[in-house]
């Protein structure tokens, strides 16, 4: 069920498969979990959480207001936060989404894949509808797989 829901997400590694497969995907990944990894995995939040930490100092800053402040939206700061340390750990790419203003393109799409995804769960008939591109989300699908 996993992977026909979630298989434009999960594509055909370890979470995707079963049998030999998995022990094949199992015995890779279980070298990833190394401490020089879990070192790098460290260094590479503690590097993300210091620009979070600046970029909140300089909106201090820029504010006319002291007493006024600004708003944080604790959603966007976490979906940030993930999708930069999983992108420089998994494929050495930092895509920068602390310092913009506005998402990175792949983060947007990676956020919307998700949530199409995810409403399959709740439709009995999504597979048909995903076999034959019946809807504009499974359509959309299509399109955020390739970004």
């Amino acid at each position: 069920m996993w992977k026909k829901v979630l298989g434009e997400i999960l594509g055909v590694g370890i979470f995707a498969v079963d049998g030999e497969r998995w022990h094949v995907h199992r015995k890779l990944m279980s070298n990833m979990f190394s401490r020089n990894l879990l070192r790098h995995s460290a260094d590479v939040t503690r590097k993300k959480l210091s620009e979070l930490v600046y970029v909140f100092n300089k909106r201090i800053d820029e504010s006319d207001d002291a007493e006024e402040g600004f708003d944080i939206d604790l959603q966007d700061v976490f979906f940030r936060m993930t999708i930069d340390i999983t992108t420089i750990i998994t494929f050495g790419i930092d895509l920068c989404s602390i310092q913009r203003d506005q998402q990175h393109h792949f983060a947007l799409a990676f956020d919307e894949l998700s949530f199409l995804c995810q409403k399959r769960f709740l439709d009995p008939f999504f597979h048909v509808k995903k076999v034959l591109r019946l809807t504009r989300n499974e359509r959309r699908i299509r399109v955020l797989k390739e970004v």
